[in-house]
């Protein structure tokens, strides 16, 4: 039996190595979601901790309550959003959750978003098929069939911020702030997608939850005004990190806490939206707007503690993660390492397949 440090040792290799892992094989096209309806018992034998730690906790509770509305349940609730907002029928509601990714490619292309930023900020403002996503991806893991994200998200946030003054950053439909909100936070969503916005306002009236709303298409973000900000699979869509992070460091307050993640994807049609292929370099950025990370948060979220952005500690900081993330050395490294951690990723989807 393993003493507890060596015990929080393995378990840090482990986190460490699947994060390696996943960063040399990033997720392509997703394709057609899965029906939960369709899908044998749920087997949550292969769960991670904290997935288990969230899937049955009073915060799991709380975010199945946020996606109900008038007794329904989570499946019903969330498909009657969709039909009652855009005019359809729930039938056709699930048929555009499925394939939502085709849909989002479509609207890319005609954006022209592939051609440079204003095409990416009218796509943004005017999508219409991330509502379908984001809902089927609340249902999903309402269901245990994806990683509790905003659950891990709050829990987190309940440990290691002393306010409760809340900003979910790329809020999509609203449901982390609903949750925030429902557990004790003053919330603000904040997104560029004013279709989505809209629908978050629906949503949120549908279900008397006080959430504050930010148009980042119109108004910029409040300096000190937040003591945490959510940036759930958001970063991965943003073309200058620094620049975006920086905003959200002046948006907290002192030794304000940000949970992100950088959600990489091999480049595809179904994917163009993903800015990015490896990690390191937004991470970069990240770390040189003047964060350092507290910890793991689950589903590859991190949070980092807002630290003083000047000053030699500020300097011997970022050069440190320069070192640890993009020096040449570092690059070198991970082309020599990514062949080995390819096969192991495969190793792994074959033993769980």
């Amino acid at each position: 039996m393993p003493t507890a440090p060596s015990h929080l040792l393995y378990r840090a290799f482990r986190l460490r190595l699947w994060q390696a892992m996943h960063d040399a094989v990033p997720q392509g096209e997703q394709g057609v979601y899965a029906d939960p309806a369709e899908l044998p018992p749920l087997d949550p034998s292969d769960w991670g901790e904290r997935q288990r730690e969230a899937f049955e906790s009073p915060e799991m509770t709380a975010f199945v309550d946020t996606l109900r509305v008038d007794g329904k349940d989570v499946r019903e609730s969330l498909l009657d959003d969709l039909a009652t907002y855009h005019g359809i029928t729930p039938d056709q509601a699930r048929e555009e959750c499925l394939g939502w990714e085709r849909s989002s490619a479509d609207e890319w292309r005609r954006a022209g978003a592939s051609d440079g930023e204003r095409g990416r900020v009218e796509f943004y403002r005017s999508t219409r098929s991330w509502a379908f996503d984001l809902c089927w991806w609340a249902y999903l893991q309402a269901e245990g069939r994806a990683d509790a994200s905003n659950v891990m998200a709050l829990r987190f946030a309940q440990q290691h911020v002393i306010g409760r003054r809340h900003l979910d950053f790329g809020s999509g439909i609203g449901v982390t702030s609903q949750l925030f909100a429902r557990s004790g936070w003053s919330s603000t969503s904040a997104d560029l997608s004013s279709t989505l916005l809209d629908f978050v306002r629906f949503r949120h009236e549908r279900r008397d939850d006080e959430v504050t709303r930010i148009d980042l298409g119109e108004a910029g973000l409040p300096a000190g005004a937040f003591d945490a900000i959510t940036a759930v699979d958001t970063l991965a869509h943003v073309p200058d990190v620094y620049a975006t992070c920086r905003r959200l460091h002046a948006a907290l307050g002192p030794g304000g806490v940000l949970i992100a993640n950088f959600d990489i994807r091999e480049p595809s049609d179904g994917t163009a939206w993903h800015l990015y292929s490896d990690a390191q370099r937004p991470l970069f950025d990240l770390r040189r707007a003047g964060f350092v990370p507290i910890g793991s948060v689950g589903y590859g979220l991190v949070g980092y503690r807002k630290a003083r952005a000047q000053g030699v500690g500020h300097v011997a900081r970022s050069v440190w993660a320069w070192c640890v993330l993009v020096s040449p050395a570092r690059r070198a490294a991970r082309r020599i390492t990514r062949p080995a951690l390819r096969r192991l990723a495969a190793a792994a989807r074959r033993r769980r397949g």
